[in-house]
């Protein structure tokens, strides 16, 4: 399991530079073909966005992996173990809520969606909405390590008492 969990890291990792390289490619397309060829490109401002969109929800995941979100640690410091961790197991719970969420009305939009093409690209705009379930599926795998790992650390720690 951890070899697989490294697996799809490592993907969405190399996922993650790829659009990121070809929207920045794409931005500088578009500047020099604007600017200097004075003939500018149909398809790359709205490549360019849809790579941006795709980024965004790919960083996302990254973080959540990471755990590298922004988190207000004042009052959870002054806290006990046990405090600490139920705290943790409710954020952790609601991560898995908002994923729920957003797999279910993310699936649903891109379905919504499939049959409907983009103006310049010509691609189904599913294709964009899809990245929306994918992504709150895999924070939500996250979500639920975070609050198994939670859980077992607020039983830890009511036991020690």
């Amino acid at each position: 399991m951890k070899r697989l969990a490294a697996v799809a890291a490592r993907a969405t990792d190399a996922l993650a530079i790829i659009l990121f390289v070809a929207m920045f490619a794409c931005v500088l397309a578009q500047v020099f073909f604007r600017y200097f060829l004075d003939s500018p490109l149909t398809w790359s401002d709205e490549l360019a966005r849809y790579l941006f969109v795709w980024c965004a929800f790919l960083g996302w995941v990254i973080a959540a992996r990471r755990r590298s979100h922004l988190a207000v640690a004042i009052g959870r410091e002054r806290m006990s173990p046990r405090a600490q961790a139920a705290l943790k197991l409710v954020g952790a719970l609601a991560a898995v809520g908002f994923a729920g969420v957003l797999v279910w009305h993310g699936v649903r939009i891109a379905e919504r969606n499939w049959d409907v093409e983009t103006t310049a690209l010509v691609i189904s705009v599913g294709v964009v909405y899809a990245v929306v379930p994918a992504a709150a599926l895999a924070v939500g795998v996250y979500a639920l390590a975070d609050a198994a790992a939670a859980w077992s650390a607020w039983r830890t720690a009511g036991a020690r008492r």
